[in-house]
């Protein structure tokens, strides 16, 4: 199949928007489709500016720019995709954006649009309720709650065909991984101190002051933060000006994380009630973080806060589900696994076990056999 993705996404960025993206593009290449990526323009920045690194790419796939003047803005940027994309003749556009997938449909694209959230704004559900009526959209989503949410707010929607596809994993990229030890090593690390991580944006919800907190508790154990920018980073140290078993580390190539995360004899996941995107709207009932079948693939304890939208596929046998702000109950749990270590890789291995259909092809071929057949 002949698919052309349209996405507003900056690549190259560090944002998890950027990562999906790319990795449901060589996904696709994999499964044998041609797939063009196009992109909006980036000024200063080559197309393929190391992407292979920056993304953990092994299967290249076509990228394309479009041109467009900046004052457009983004209702121009929908238009341009989607012209380009005419252009390709494909056999599907698939996209994150609703006015994207608007904008292909109006020109008789055969289109699948991938939902993360609820639109917002006043345009956002124009969109949304346009592509409702039109019956030869398909439409995705990352969770069931999701689902619901969309099904209940756009009576169009309630007879639709809406696939759920959670998030996924490259497994092959965490075959062969070193022990904590080992991959401590190859770090610099402590290499005897048992280390716990926690891996990914910075910004409201997900966590920092519990972690800050739990370091202060635990001073035997060491903390790692990866992710956000240097400025960020500064911000939330100054919070943390005491913690010396804390260590901070900003963004790294995706192609490099699995040793990192490798490091860490726990992994963590403490959620608060409220969980941002870049700082805005709450995603704490609809989420799927690709962080979570990343953290499942490395083979480590996990630790998480008990949310529904992560006991889709966490439970009791494969993590430790905690409320988020409870730092007794972390702390508490973090010292038991310090002690059993059978009982915390008994959890570690179920984990691995239990994420092995998550894979990106594996969503492919179901997004695409969804979009194809009508569900």
């Amino acid at each position: 199949m002949k698919i052309a993705y349209l996405s507003s996404a900056a690549v190259p960025s560090n944002s998890a928007h950027s990562l999906q993206v790319m990795k449901m593009c060589q996904a696709m290449q994999q499964e044998g489709h041609a797939v063009t990526l196009i992109l909006p323009p980036v000024d200063g920045k080559s197309p393929s500016a190391d992407l292979d690194r920056m993304y953990g790419i092994k299967t290249r796939f076509e990228v394309y720019r479009v041109n467009l003047p900046p004052i457009l803005g983004r209702r121009g940027l929908a238009l341009a995709l989607s012209g380009q994309a005419a252009r390709l003749l494909p056999d599907m556009v698939y996209t994150r954006g609703i006015d994207i997938a608007w904008a292909a449909a109006a020109r008789g694209l055969r289109t699948a649009v991938e939902i993360h959230a609820l639109p917002a704004g006043w345009l956002g559900p124009w969109y949304l309720r346009m592509l409702a009526r039109n019956l030869s959209v398909r439409m995705i989503t990352i969770s069931r709650p999701l689902e619901d949410l969309l099904r209940r707010g756009y009576p169009a929607l309630i007879n639709q065909p809406i696939l759920v596809a959670p998030d996924a994993v490259d497994l092959e990229r965490y075959r062969d991984l070193p022990s904590p030890r080992q991959a401590r090593v190859r770090l610099g690390f402590p290499p005897e101190r048992f280390t716990a991580g926690y891996f990914g944006s910075l910004v409201a919800g997900r966590g920092l002051e519990q972690i800050i907190d739990l370091a202060g508790r635990l001073p035997e154990v060491s903390f790692y933060i990866l992710g956000g920018d240097p400025t960020t980073i500064d911000r939330w140290k100054r919070h943390a000006s005491n913690r010396e078993n804390l260590r901070w580390k900003a963004h790294v190539p995706n192609a490099e994380l699995p040793l990192y995360q490798a490091a860490c004899d726990a992994l963590l996941m403490p959620y608060q009630k409220e969980v941002t995107i870049q700082g805005k709207g709450n995603t704490a009932e609809i989420m799927s973080p690709m962080k979570l079948y990343e953290y499942m693939a490395t083979g480590r304890l996990i630790l998480a806060s008990d949310l529904p939208a992560l006991r889709v596929i966490l439970n009791e046998n494969n993590s430790v589900l905690l409320p988020g702000d409870s730092i007794d109950s972390w702390a508490a749990v973090l010292e038991k696994a310090r002690r059993a270590k059978a009982w915390a890789g008994s959890l570690a291995k179920q984990a691995r076990k239990d994420v092995q259909p998550h894979t990106w092809r594996n969503r492919v071929r179901t997004i695409v056999e969804f979009a194809r057949d009508g569900g």
